[in-house]
């Protein structure tokens, strides 16, 4: 069993952790999405496979199942004032407020080691978070780079009764880049048995 702890791999200061969020209901999958698998490796183990050699650390997001080679790693649990995915990257914050936080989702199978380079090297001082964009009227929370200011924000949101991270959209300190065309398909996620299979035969390019 691998260890929770990695040497930290990314310059400047502070920490860089991923948090994997397991939360989801899976509804159209009919079954936990972390779980299946695609080419003999559960879902959330993929997801985790570009990043986990360039983060310190590596921490569960959410109460959902994972698979027993990732049962080890800590868990944040779902902060209690609000739900969604934001509870789980609010947890995270709090957990470690003084870290980077990398947060994937568990159904993102897609993710590359080309991906995480590009999204580690938006990294800027005073930024609060990186929300890439794959649609003019949308950012992705998920991929995404959160910084120790992105608490400050996300608790604001949280206080006004807001529970969509699509609202951090344009606060200060947050950028929304657009990935280069080849690394886009590093957001997708699966939602279907569709999805998976497309993903079993993934060779790379966004479609």
């Amino acid at each position: 069993m691998e260890s929770e702890e990695r040497p930290d791999r990314v310059r400047g200061a502070g920490e860089l952790w991923a948090g994997l969020l397991v939360g989801g209901a899976s509804r159209r999958m009919g079954e936990p999405k972390s779980l299946l698998p695609v080419a003999g490796v559960p879902l959330a183990e993929r997801a985790l496979a570009a990043v986990r050699w360039r983060v310190t650390g590596i921490a569960l997001l959410g109460a959902g199942e994972v698979p027993a080679t990732l049962q080890a790693l800590p868990r944040c649990g779902d902060a209690p004032e609000v739900g969604g995915p934001m509870a789980g990257v609010l947890a995270a914050l709090r957990h470690r407020p003084a870290s980077t936080w990398l947060v994937v989702a568990c159904d993102q199978g897609w993710v590359s080691p080309e991906a995480v380079e590009w999204l580690l090297a938006q990294r800027a001082p005073g930024l609060a978070a990186v929300l890439p964009r794959r649609s003019p009227g949308r950012v992705e929370p998920f991929f995404a780079l959160y910084e120790p200011p992105a608490l400050a924000l996300v608790e604001r949101l949280v206080a006004g009764g807001i529970s969509s991270l699509q609202r951090l959209a344009g606060l200060p300190g947050v950028v929304s880049p657009w990935p280069p065309p080849p690394l886009r398909s590093a957001w997708r996620d699966a939602d279907t048995p569709a999805d998976l299979a497309r993903l079993g035969g993934a060779s790379g390019g966004d479609t």
